[in-house]
């Protein structure tokens, strides 16, 4: 009876997620199992072009693939266009596009990049320039053919190649619903940001990808202070990600 117990106690506290550098117990998960987002998300974070894959293909990034969705989602309530900056192979956006079969929306989705990793910007901190020096040496690479064949199908989904904040000016005062930042570091986010944040319609959701994630306080503090001097507070997720929601008029 006692080695039952122990058995049953074992399993109810083992992990029912572990990826992406985060664990959990007890918790409900029956979102990882909707069909609808795990063919999307499979799809997206799956896709091949010529034999090139993402180099995310063995990092498990379906809780923030979930958290892109729902903020997606939301948004389709919301006036405006759906904006990502920072792309790479387009996990994430391909998610979400996929999910929410994006080609028969009346609403345009705009892929902002370099489309070749992370690019010198100045006032990085040095940790933020070692970042780039790692991230561009390890996974990087020259990925435009490859997402622009990933949305071949979609006509209302935009790239824009460049270096931002400077592209934004393809969206000129068009309404924004939704947006997702992930530029790895504060300089660049910040810019972006103080360009678009007129932009967003209210109760826009903003998701923040390496908010919380240990290695980016440059980031980390750059949120905090502008989400502090419109009155807003960044909610921090277990995934590293952030939220950040334009308060209602």
């Amino acid at each position: 009876m006692n080695f039952l117990k122990k058995l049953l106690d074992r399993k109810r506290f083992r992990y029912q997620y572990k990826g992406d550098n985060f664990a959990v117990k007890n918790r409900n998960l029956e979102f990882f199992e909707n069909a609808t987002f795990d063919d999307a998300y499979q799809w997206s974070a799956n896709y091949q072009f010529k034999g090139q894959k993402s180099p995310w293909i063995a990092t498990d990034l379906r809780w923030r693939a979930h958290i892109c969705a729902w903020a997606a989602v939301q948004a389709k309530s919301l006036e405006g266009d759906y904006v990502e900056c920072g792309v790479d192979t387009a996990v994430l956006s391909g998610t979400v596009i996929k999910l929410l079969e994006f080609q028969k929306l009346d609403r345009n989705f705009y892929l902002f990049d370099t489309y070749g990793g992370i690019p010198a910007v100045s006032g990085m901190t040095d940790h933020e320039k070692g970042i780039r020096e790692f991230m561009n040496d390890r996974y990087y690479t020259d990925c435009f053919d490859f997402v622009a064949d990933k949305m071949k199908d979609y006509e209302n989904v935009q790239l824009v190649k460049g270096l931002l904040p400077e592209t934004l000016d393809i969206l000129g005062e068009r309404k924004i619903a939704y947006l997702c930042v992930d530029l790895n570091n504060a300089p660049s986010e910040k810019a972006v940001m103080e360009r678009l944040w007129d932009n967003l319609a209210p109760g826009a959701i903003t998701v923040i990808d390496d908010y919380a994630h240990k290695g980016h306080e440059a980031q980390y503090d750059m949120w905090n202070e502008f989400a502090a001097r419109h009155g807003l507070m960044v909610a921090a997720l277990p995934t590293s990600q952030g939220l950040l929601i334009k308060a209602r008029a």
